[in-house]
This record gives C-alpha cells, structure tokens and sequence, in this order.
C-alpha cells in the first residue's frame, strides 16, 4: 500500500505537494479534507496531506478538527510558498470562486467583487472551466491544467504568503534530531487558571511553545480541547517530566514529533 491521499481535484496545492513530495507515489484525490483523514485511519492510503496553516489566515480549521476526531500521526511539516493567480475562460466572468482559504488571502483583489466558496482551489479551476461566468482563484499549474486563460498572477494580500501542510499516517514515525511535536490537552476539569496550569509545566521545563488553540470538545458545551506545538522532541527527559506533571489534570495525546522543511516550488 502506497497511495498517497491529498485533496482534489488535480493541481489543487495539496496535490503540488505531493507530486513533488511523493513523486514515485499513486496520488489518491479526495473530494474534502475529511475524506482524507478517513482515508488514513481505514489504511487505504499509506499518508495524506493536509493544509494546516495559512500565514495570513490562519489555521486550517477542518484539519484541526480532523487532528482532534480521527488521531493520526505527523510525520513531516511542509512549508510551501503559495502564489495565487485569477483565470477564466474569459474576462467577461460575474463571479470569483475559490476555497475559503484562498479567497482570504486574497482579500485585496477582491474587494467588491461576487464571491463564492467551494472544496478545494482546483474544484474553484474546473468550475471556471465549466462555466465562464465564473473564474477561479488558485494555483497557475491549476489554471493550465484546466485550459483556462491566466488573468492575473500574484493576486495574494502578501507576496510571501505561505501555507504549512502536514504530512499524516496511521503510524508513527520514529525521529531523531531537531523536531516540532504536536499534542492535544484535554483538561480533565475547568477551573481558575486552567491555562496557565497547561503552560506553566513548558515554560518550568524551557520548552518553547510555537502554537496553542483552543477547539471545542463536541461533547459540551463550553469544554475545550487544546492543540499546541512545541520545540522539541517528545521524547526529550524535559518533554516527558513536563508531560507527566500535566497528566495529573489533563489528558495528553502526542500526535507526533516531526521535521519542519521549507518546499520551494
């Protein structure tokens, strides 16, 4: 088993990046994110590959969720540049269609204009190719793919924008070396203080903390489950003694330690 799952259609980013990544790979297209992660946990694939982050916009938030639901392992990070260009079959287009993610980052170019969302940047591309009342937002490869006129490139808010894809599997993968890990920290009570009492143990421990959210349980109202990254190896005797002072109050679940490599395009 060695497919790959990433979201489709063809020449979406996440397809880019495993053309480039895993290139002597069979590519599964999945039609949404969450097919994706469901993909992995049932072993049809060997990995996917999932957006996590946005430099202008922030966290992918249905891959945060998927992270929480489905509990898979990160085995790499990908920091990939994304440049963003319009393409129709036209000039004549009524509407601009993209993924939500991509639209806000390109905020500027569409001030006043018709906008409408959809799965995924290269669906945005085969709509637009469907129908020229649309044009769509994405990658140029994506554009080319799917005959469409190339209107505008560099549409982004800010031309260094990148996004973080993580690469995910069933499996965890056993690293060595200078690594990020993810975690979730599931309190196991409210109370006074709670996240002082999550970050006290890192800082006690001089773990840096990269990132924290905040995600609702889905079991209560008002119950929260954090995910956050750290500088380190989860294996380190700094990680673990930190980790074990938490388990007292919070449940912890290590989605992995994992490299951070930029993937120029």
């Amino acid at each position: 088993m060695s497919k790959i799952a990433v979201l489709g259609p063809a020449y979406s980013y996440s397809h880019l990046v495993g053309k480039k990544v895993f290139s002597e790979q069979e590519l599964l297209l999945c039609n949404s994110i969450e097919e994706i992660f469901i993909a992995v946990t049932e072993k049809k694939v060997a990995k996917g590959i999932i957006p996590i982050e946005n430099m202008l916009q922030g966290s992918v938030r249905e891959s945060i969720l998927g992270l929480l639901k489905y509990k898979v392992k990160i085995h790499e990070a990908y920091i990939v540049p994304i440049r963003h260009c319009v393409a129709g079959k036209s000039k004549q287009y009524t509407k601009i269609i993209s993924h939500p993610q991509a639209l806000g980052q390109c905020s500027n170019f569409l001030a006043g204009k018709n906008i409408v969302e959809t799965s995924s940047t290269s669906k945005a591309m085969e709509t637009a190719a469907q129908d020229e009342s649309f044009a769509a937002i994405g990658s140029k490869e994506a554009a080319e793919h799917y005959g469409l006129q190339i209107l505008q490139e560099n549409i982004e808010d800010n031309h260094d924008n990148v996004t973080q894809f993580f690469v995910i599997s069933a499996e965890e993968k056993k690293i060595s070396g200078q690594t990020r890990t993810s975690l979730l920290l599931k309190p196991k009570e409210d109370r006074p203080g709670l996240l002082f009492h999550l970050l006290a143990p890192l800082a006690s421990q001089n773990i840096n903390l990269v990132k924290i959210e905040s995600l609702p349980s889905g079991k209560k109202m008002g119950e929260y489950v954090f995910y956050i990254e750290i500088d380190a190896h989860v294996q380190e005797e700094r990680v673990k003694s930190a980790l074990e002072f938490l388990r007292n109050s919070v449940e912890v679940y290590s989605l992995g330690s994992y490299e951070v490599k930029m993937l120029t395009k």
